[in-house]
């Protein structure tokens, strides 16, 4: 899962907003507090030492109210990625509706190896910037659970349903890289083997669930009427939301 990164993380000097994620212009964000992540990193290895859920909640919350700059900034962090995900809903929607995406070509994609398929969309759609890691775990994994059991790429499968699961899953991988990423050593501050492991899929779950519960009602309705770049917004606000939620863990 999240140990799949190849950095140790930023520091706490660098912009709470890198220029590749500036996608609103608004800049860097304010200057960031020494040792932001801290407290962040403290509680997150306590949890993954002693399973303290109270610490895990904590953890985020520090995350959210600290390590990123609180609600109205940290979530234009994943301003790159809530394009890339806006970019990934817009190729599937127009699979399903028979329009071929620029960079892919329609037919060499309907009837593939699904494994295949994947690899083709998520190397049309990765981008050339800081987070294009984390970009391309999201969208493998979001596509990859969302087209479990299909042999076959087939564009007839895709639903609706199919493309808010996407989306979900897409917000809730970001999501979770992001703060493993900023973790740098925290989560490996465990005794006991497979602790690490049992850490991270009680952090994923805690993402997961947050996701849900802020993301799925911005996409109800009729799918085919939503554009990427409400996509884009809907990703943004589902972020923001989950912050106000985590920063309540520590007010």
């Amino acid at each position: 899962m999240g140990t799949s990164t190849s950095s140790r993380g930023p520091g706490s000097n660098t912009p709470l907003v890198p220029p590749w994620a500036d996608t609103d212009g608004q800049g860097p964000g304010p200057t960031p507090p020494p040792q932001r992540f801290k407290e962040f990193r403290k509680s997150l290895g306590k949890f993954v030492s002693n399973g303290d859920r109270a610490e895990l909640q904590n953890a985020v919350g520090r995350y959210a109210k600290s390590a990123t700059g609180g609600s109205t900034v940290g979530p234009r962090r994943f301003g790159a990625m809530a394009h890339a995900g806006g970019a990934l809903f817009d190729v599937l929607a127009n699979l399903r509706d028979g329009i071929s995406p620029v960079g892919l070509n329609l037919a060499r994609l309907d009837g593939i190896d699904t494994d295949l398929a994947i690899e083709a969309i998520v190397q049309a759609l990765v981008p050339s910037n800081g987070d294009a890691d984390r970009i391309r775990a999201a969208m493998n994994e979001a596509l990859s659970e969302c087209l479990q059991g299909y042999d076959d790429f087939d564009f007839s499968r895709i639903t609706d349903e199919m493309l808010i699961e996407v989306m979900l899953v897409y917000v809730r991988q970001c999501v979770f890289q992001q703060i493993v990423l900023d973790s740098r050593d925290a989560l490996g501050k465990a005794e006991e083997s497979g602790r690490i492991e049992e850490a991270e899929r009680e952090l994923l779950a805690l993402v997961g669930a947050a996701t849900e519960t802020h993301m799925r009602p911005l996409l109800s309705g009729d799918m085919r009427v939503i554009d990427s770049t409400q996509i884009e917004q809907a990703q943004l606000q589902a972020i923001r939301d989950i912050w106000i939620e985590w920063e309540e863990y520590v007010a």
